[in-house]
């Protein structure tokens, strides 16, 4: 089996969804998860800490580039992604991949959908900021810095103040570099769940997959998006879900074995009256949608969003 090892650097304090990646990530055991942290994250099996300030991170990236980086907040560390296994040299010997994620994520059955015979043929999995892989090796580990012309330079983006966006797709940047110029390296299947930001729509749609008004069912090492469609359940198994700008969730459970994903909290699966709660929970929520497009505009407005 292709080893794995995914990177979080994180600083501050934890997202809502925490507990849930946690207890997704420790069902995926064949995968390794490291954080770099001043957060009470508790290690596992598969969960490695490597306790330290924002600012001893700050130097660990440094001291790899000959040159002076603007690394001056947490959310800028994005940009630096695509350069973590050559900045984490020693942490990714003897994996054949490496990568990164979010935490406002809850995993399925990740071996399901990334199996070896995937892992054999691709260099670049997904490439997406909420969950990527890449093969390690050397040629892989340095492509950041390969200079290609419309493609923003690896310089720019690790010494500009501003957020470059240079991991994600749509701005030029790392993942385009890749996906443009070395498709057949690139496996780039959806079948993992993007939901809709609350300004977007309240309930849960899957922007990834198409599906609306859904949520999601977590059992065992699988994860199910649910929908209701002329009055029918309908089940869809997912790699990931992931839950952006949803600070306010609430986090419910009492049995990590079992738990669905609403809009609003992650809550212990129902014991009775099952199929009644499930088409309530995916019910269309306008009214809800209208306050936070409201909200936005205010904020926007005054400043304090973008």
């Amino acid at each position: 089996m292709k080893s794995i090892i995914v990177f979080f650097p994180h600083f501050g304090s934890l997202p809502p969804q925490y507990q849930m990646w946690r207890a997704s990530a420790l069902r995926n055991p064949s995968i390794d998860f490291m954080f770099f942290t001043d957060c009470d994250v508790e290690p596992a099996h598969n969960i490695i800490i490597h306790k330290m300030q924002f600012e001893d991170f700050r130097q660990i990236v440094q001291k790899s580039f000959d040159f002076p980086i603007t690394l001056d907040r947490p959310y800028k560390i994005c940009d630096f992604r695509p350069a973590f296994a050559y900045i984490f040299t020693e942490y990714v010997k003897g994996y054949d991949f490496w990568g990164w994620g979010d935490l406002d994520v809850v995993y399925g059955d990740i071996r399901h959908f990334i199996t070896d015979d995937v892992l054999y043929r691709y260099k670049m999995i997904s490439g997406w900021g909420h969950m990527t892989l890449y093969h390690n090796d050397e040629e892989t580990n340095t492509y950041f810095m390969k200079h290609i012309d419309g493609y923003k330079d690896y310089k720019e983006a690790l010494t500009n103040s501003e957020s470059m966006y240079y991991d994600e797709y749509g701005y030029k940047g790392f993942g385009d570099k890749w996906r443009d110029n070395r498709p057949d390296d690139c496996w780039l299947e959806w079948p993992f769940d993007n939901a809709s930001k609350p300004k977007q729509s309240y309930h849960f749609d899957s922007l990834t997959r198409g599906w609306k008004q859904v949520i999601f069912e977590h059992v065992d090492n699988k994860l199910y998006m649910i929908r209701f469609k002329n009055g029918k359940m309908e089940k869809k198994e997912s790699l990931y879900a992931h839950f952006q700008h949803r600070g306010f969730m609430k986090d419910r459970v009492t049995d990590y074995n079992h738990f669905l994903v609403t809009p609003n909290a992650i809550i212990d699966y129902p014991k009775h009256f099952v199929n009644l709660q499930l088409r309530w929970l995916c019910r269309n929520r306008s009214l809800m949608t209208k306050y936070y497009q409201w909200k936005d505009r205010i904020l926007y407005k005054l400043g304090l969003t973008t």
